[in-house]
């Protein structure tokens, strides 16, 4: 309907004036899902027009075909069904059903429309135009950000960049890697999270499957393991890729906990000079 045609544009121009990473994620992710419920009910060769728009390299057989780059760029890989070592490789590529190759098209339009939204840029007339309906979407944005996540001596404004980034990822529903999930959660779990307190810091995600994370939650924090795993170290972050945007504190410690600890010492000092 014309209604639903217009709501992109504007939709996406609010998003651009905006320009807040978390709301930029929502809505890439929301068009993104609009779109795989679509793609669902639409034939294969529209799925396979719609593929080679993104350069995913499809192939029609009894399934379709994806060559392994590619299902490794745009895969779910937090998920075990969609982990490479559960999918059967022939000649570089993987066989998967329609709404697999669906699923996969969603990500790379996420993804395209993210990096869009980042790059582009609004006119002084549209930020006129739209001023009231603008503050009114950052105020709301900001009272999210005051509202935060604090229990115990854990809270995010003392958390590292890289597990402020990760966090943001997972709540706003992007393709985070298992190795940053890990990360994330026992870091979580080293600084007091419970682990009902984890799983609800995780149950915003689009793709929030409560079985399944309360299980990785629990493996990681050695609730129903028999080893109770450590955050990584600074390097080991480094080496995964999920170090982003050091600070001035980030050069002086080596450890993301150290990081978390010294910024309360900051800030009880700060109280005792008072």
């Amino acid at each position: 309907c014309v209604t639903e045609i217009l709501s992109y544009p504007i939709a996406r121009m609010f998003a651009v004036c905006v320009n807040d990473p978390y709301l930029n994620g929502r809505y890439s992710l929301a068009e993104a899902r609009h779109a795989y419920k679509n793609l669902g009910e639409e034939p294969t060769s529209f799925i396979m027009d719609v593929a080679k728009e993104f350069d995913v390299d499809l192939e029609v057989g009894e399934d379709l075909k994806i060559h392994f780059t590619d299902y490794l760029k745009y895969s779910p890989t937090w998920s075990d069904k969609w982990k490479l070592v559960n999918r059967p490789l022939k000649k570089g590529r993987i066989e998967i059903s329609k709404m697999n190759g669906a699923r996969l098209i969603q990500e790379a339009l996420r993804k395209r429309i993210y990096s869009e939204i980042i790059d582009a840029r609004t006119s002084k007339e549209m930020m006129d135009v739209f001023k009231k309906e603008i503050l009114m979407i950052k105020n709301e944005l900001m009272m999210r950000e005051e509202e935060e996540v604090t229990t115990g001596e854990a809270s995010v404004a003392k958390f590292p960049p890289c597990m402020k980034k990760l966090l943001g990822a997972v709540q706003s529903g992007m393709n985070v890697p298992h190795v940053g999930r890990f990360a994330l959660v026992a870091f979580l779990h080293s600084i007091g999270l419970k682990s009902e307190e984890i799983l609800g810091l995780f149950s915003t995600s689009p793709d929030f499957n409560e079985g399944k994370t309360r299980y990785q939650i629990e493996h990681i924090t050695g609730k129903i393991s028999s080893t109770e795993y450590a955050p990584p170290q600074c390097q080991t972050m480094r080496s995964w890729g999920i170090c982003f945007g050091k600070d001035e504190l980030c050069k002086k410690i080596n450890h993301p906990t150290s990081y978390h600890k010294e910024r309360w010492k900051s800030v009880k000092k700060k109280k005792d000079e008072k």
